[in-house]
């Protein structure tokens, strides 16, 4: 089975935490600051502050920027429900905005329309590594005074004009999940080229404590607080970054030049300039009389893993639906959700599947799929 996940992990990252281990010193430390400087170097971004995870790292931007309760915060309801649960966290309230259809990003344009004088910020995710129209989304947030967090969780290696993605809002926040281009299992960074939120951010992901550290402590924080194992894989992922990038450029690459060809998919487009970090390859399905569970069905079936995804979007989740189990409502006036309509989100959910787009996927591999695409659509 050519499969969907396909941790690129070789012998040097299980040396790394071996080292680790027998330092016997596990907790974040020299390593976590040889990835910080590491990854620093990779996005070109001044300060980057590494977090436990990525729904951490948006949590610590969401409170560096001082957003609070009955803020909004506007994102797209096309992604991982982590987006919009973290502005939960601090009593903010997420405002879904429509997507572009062919990138199935954030659209500027309804996003501007959906903001009023509660907003505070914008959250543009670059969903599957694909980077949204920054240029439109800085301009807005200008126009209207408003922070920008850019969810980053996909976006390793995407840029625009050569500039990575996570230095176009105020923070960029990336993700270091198990299924990553990047990996550490968990973990998770936030970037950022202020030195007073780089500050702050330090603080907030280790209990509040003040630079000198020990048990002075000057604000309520949380322990956000990554481990030295996990930042040791990290470590070795960043000395193997060209190599695991470049393979899925070329995958990616190829892939569109292979589906392009056929009608009844859509690919995501990309904009002039944009590098997509070609982290999922998920073509939405046009034929109307194919439906995305046979096509999985079928792919299965000729040894090619395929799921969805985001088949249910941030708002249609019970969670969302009913908050009365979630305590911020019972001082917060929430939207009610069950009443959003984003007509190009749920299109894209019900008809979008994923293929394979992992590091080790071969030339062969992405032509057998293609053809297997065509033999099934024809």
């Amino acid at each position: 089975m050519i499969p969907v996940v396909d941790v690129n992990i070789r012998e040097k990252e299980v040396e790394a935490v071996i080292e680790v281990v027998k330092s016997r010193y596990l907790a974040e430390g020299k390593f976590a600051r040889a990835f910080e400087g590491k990854f620093s170097e990779f996005t070109g971004a001044k300060h980057v502050v590494t977090a436990v995870n990525g729904t951490c790292s948006l949590h610590m931007a969401i409170t560096a920027l001082d957003i609070g309760p009955k803020d909004e915060v506007i994102t797209t309801p096309f992604t991982f429900i982590a987006s919009s649960n973290v502005i939960f966290f601090n009593g903010a309230i997420p405002i879904f905005a429509d997507i572009d259809p062919e990138t199935y990003n954030i659209d500027p344009e309804k996003l501007e329309e959906k903001i009023t004088n509660k907003t505070k910020a914008i959250m543009p995710v670059h969903i599957f590594g694909n980077p949204c129209d920054m240029k439109a989304i800085q301009d807005i947030a200008e126009d209207y005074d408003l922070k920008i967090i850019e969810d980053c969780a996909q976006a390793h290696d995407a840029t625009i004009d050569g500039k990575h993605m996570g230095n176009f809002g105020d923070l960029g926040c990336f993700s270091f999940y198990g299924t990553k281009n990047l990996v550490s299992g968990e973990g998770g960074a936030v970037i950022c080229n202020d030195e007073t939120i780089y500050e702050k951010l330090k603080s907030i992901k280790n209990h509040g404590r003040n630079p000198a550290g020990g048990y002075s402590h000057y604000r309520i924080g949380y322990n956000y607080r990554i481990t030295d194992m996990a930042a040791a894989i990290l470590c070795v992922q960043m000395d193997r970054a060209n190599e695991i990038m470049s393979r899925r450029h070329r995958n990616g690459k190829l892939y569109r030049n292979l589906l392009g060809e056929i009608e009844d998919l859509r690919i995501q487009k990309i904009l002039p300039g944009h590098q997509h970090s070609d982290y999922i390859m998920a073509p939405v399905l046009l034929n109307e009389k194919k439906k995305p569970k046979e096509v999985i069905e079928y792919l299965k079936s000729k040894g090619v893993s395929s799921r969805t995804t985001y088949e249910y979007l941030s708002y249609e989740q019970e969670s969302y639906k009913d908050l009365s189990t979630w305590h911020m409502s019972r001082v917060i006036n929430y939207p009610d959700y069950s009443k959003v309509s984003c007509p190009n989100s749920e299109y894209t959910a019900r008809n979008h599947f994923e293929i394979p787009m992992v590091s080790t996927l071969t030339d062969e591999n992405i032509q057998y799929i293609t053809q297997t695409l065509k033999e099934f659509l024809k």
